[in-house]
């Protein structure tokens, strides 16, 4: 009896750490996907030099830079490199003003942020 309680007790932390870390994850992945997909399309349809569009992709850099340690937790870094670099690439494709390279690195961090939410978030699949 006196082993019970300290085994219930890391039983329900560590539950607990997975679904707080699921529910993260999941919610991340969301934010990360829809600022992704809205700044792919305005890369489509607005012209790289304007203001608002590299506020948002700065902004997108600015809380993945945060929020990647956070990830590490439970995904490779390995894995989630992709994302930095492609993120980086677009960055730089804004100072550079190469509207073609904001096109295709807007497109291609969005790809990818589709795949690690689909690989990582909360579905059916990964559940099994």
């Amino acid at each position: 009896m006196k082993t019970f309680i300290p085994m219930l007790l890391i039983f329900l932390a560590v539950t607990g750490l997975c679904i707080w870390d699921s529910i993260h994850i999941d919610k991340t992945f969301e934010y990360l996907e829809k600022e992704s997909t809205e700044i792919y399309t305005s890369t489509l349809n607005t012209d790289i030099t304007d203001a608002e569009l590299g506020k948002r992709i700065n902004n997108l850099n600015i809380y993945w830079t945060k929020e990647m340690d956070k990830l590490c937790i439970s995904i490779s870094r390995k894995d989630l490199q992709i994302v930095s670099d492609y993120l980086q690439y677009l960055c730089t494709a804004v100072i550079n003003e190469n509207q073609e390279d904001a096109i295709t690195y807007s497109r291609l961090l969005n790809y990818n942020l589709q795949g690690l939410n689909q690989a990582n978030g909360i579905s059916t699949l990964t559940l099994l």
